[in-house]
């Protein structure tokens, strides 16, 4: 029995050191769960992993940058808290080639109490070059799949939008009844990042999940590969400030998490080196396989990256060519009737809808036009004879602000000029001080010869008047007694 008790605590330690080992040789990391698996984020779709985001400040490496977000290290301004009324969006350049994945948006919302904005997360086909920055509101004809989060009412909401390229949300008079799925959620001035969760699997569909809370899922829907990724944000006039900290995609294979209880892993730490061995044999032989088909999965990726944005500059709508164009035909191709009013049909049917494609990017067009017209009537003047819009109203301010800066200055420098004067009369004045000092004593001043006059004859008559009394006195009788 003392062997046994001996080693039982030693033959613990090994089994539990084999069950470790077992678990990281399987990829199950995490400090929340001894056997989480850490998710296998795909590079092409990911960033915010690692900081920094950008290293210019400017671009993200497998991303298309639209508007003027402001990208920080560790997160993306999509719209700043001031001024209101802008739009920006970051679109993937490259197509999801993965049938299953699981995407995740942290972001964080936060404003003034009325402030109001959205942020939508696309997954479309045509990608930015159809969407772009704009909104749900303002999105012209897409197909695919739009998340949006805003507040309705002073309620946070998630909603969910499938278009197959026949819905104009941009001139539907009510957008929020043609989602699929909604929850509300409270998002705004967490003071915290959130995390958006999309995942979507062949069995079990879509489900959307909000800081692992489920909004809404359903399995009746159908996403196809080859769409792009993108998030895009608008903010009112008074405005929410929508901040992206990054995108993650992570392959996800199955829907359901893996849990492994504890007696189940502790039997297999007992095999746990055998079949390292094993694997770790196989790994060699496999790690050059993987290293030779990631360069060439980059390769394809870049390929097709610079594919897209050469297709984008030649025609952006390349991929929507019309369907119905035909080829010239010689008359005597058409031996009857039914065979000229068949082509003549599917001709005028042709035309029917490239008229229509005309009318729909003519309108495409006079909506951006109109749009713009309405920013400039609004900034320049308004169009109904008002007094003017904002731009005028600024030059007048500022006309105001120089006439009076104008008047100031003049007056200033009459003061100026004013106390010049006196400046100027006053060192004048002490420059011709002495001499006219000098003047003065010469004009005003008793005359020399006079005044030495005036000495002597007071002197004489001081002598005469001594003399006299001296005589007078000698003369008077004495008096003896």
């Amino acid at each position: 029995m003392a062997p046994l008790r001996t080693w039982l605590p030693v033959l613990g330690l090994w089994l539990l050191q084999a069950g470790q080992a077992h678990a990281r040789a399987q990829g199950y990391t995490g400090a929340e769960h001894p056997f989480k698996q850490e998710p296998e984020w795909d590079p092409f779709f990911t960033f915010g992993h690692h900081h920094p985001i950008s290293h210019d400040g400017q671009k993200i490496d497998h991303f298309e940058v639209i508007g003027h977000p402001e990208i920080l290290s560790d997160r993306v301004i999509l719209t700043p808290p001031h001024p209101g009324n802008q739009r920006s969006a970051i679109w993937s350049d490259h197509s999801n080639h993965n049938e299953q994945w699981e995407f995740h948006v942290p972001f964080r919302a936060s404003g003034p109490e009325r402030a109001g904005g959205s942020l939508q997360i696309w997954y479309t086909y045509r990608g930015s070059s159809a969407t772009g920055t704009s909104s749900i509101y303002t999105a012209k004809p897409f197909e695919g799949l739009a998340i949006v989060i805003d507040s309705q009412g002073g309620r946070g909401q998630i909603r969910g939008y499938l278009n197959d390229g026949s819905t104009d949300y941009s001139i539907h008079h009510h957008p929020q009844s043609l989602a699929f799925g909604q929850c509300e959620a409270a998002y705004r001035n967490l003071g915290r990042p959130s995390d958006l969760k999309i995942s979507y699997t062949h069995d079990h569909g879509l489900r959307v999940e909000l800081d692992d809370h489920i909004c809404f899922e359903t399995n009746k829907i159908k996403l196809p590969s080859n769409y792009r990724w993108g998030v895009s944000a608008a903010s009112a006039e008074n405005p929410d400030s929508f901040e992206l900290f990054g995108l993650k995609l992570a392959l996800h294979k199955e829907w359901e998490d893996h849990h492994f209880d504890n007696d189940h892993q502790v039997n297999e730490g007992f095999h746990a080196e055998k079949e390292q061995q094993i694997k770790n044999r196989e790994k060699k032989g496999e790690k050059q396989k993987k290293e030779d088909h990631h360069e060439e999965e980059i390769q394809k990726r870049h390929k097709e990256a610079a594919d897209h944005h050469a297709r984008m500059a030649d025609s952006k709508y390349r991929d929507f060519k019309s369907q119905y164009e035909f080829k010239d035909e010689d008359a005597g191709h058409f031996k009857d009737h039914d065979s000229q009013f068949s082509d003549l049909h599917l001709r005028m049917q042709a035309l029917t809808h490239q008229v229509a494609e005309v009318q729909r990017v003519t309108g495409e067009i006079s909506y951006n036009v109109g749009n713009m017209l309405d920013t400039m009537n609004e900034f320049f003047g308004h169009r109904d004879g008002g007094d003017g819009g904002q731009f005028e109203h600024t030059l007048k301010d500022v006309e105001r602000r120089l006439h009076n800066v104008d008047q100031t200055v003049q007056n200033l420098e009459r003061s100026l000029r004013h106390e010049g004067d006196k400046i100027n009369l006053l060192n004048e004045h002490h420059d011709n001080l002495h001499h006219k000092v000098k003047e003065a004593v010469i004009a005003h001043g008793p005359n020399l010869g006079f005044s030495v006059s005036l000495v002597i004859v007071v002197q004489v008559m001081l002598a005469i008047a001594y003399i006299v009394y001296k005589r007078r006195r000698s003369m008077s009788p004495k008096k003896y007694l």
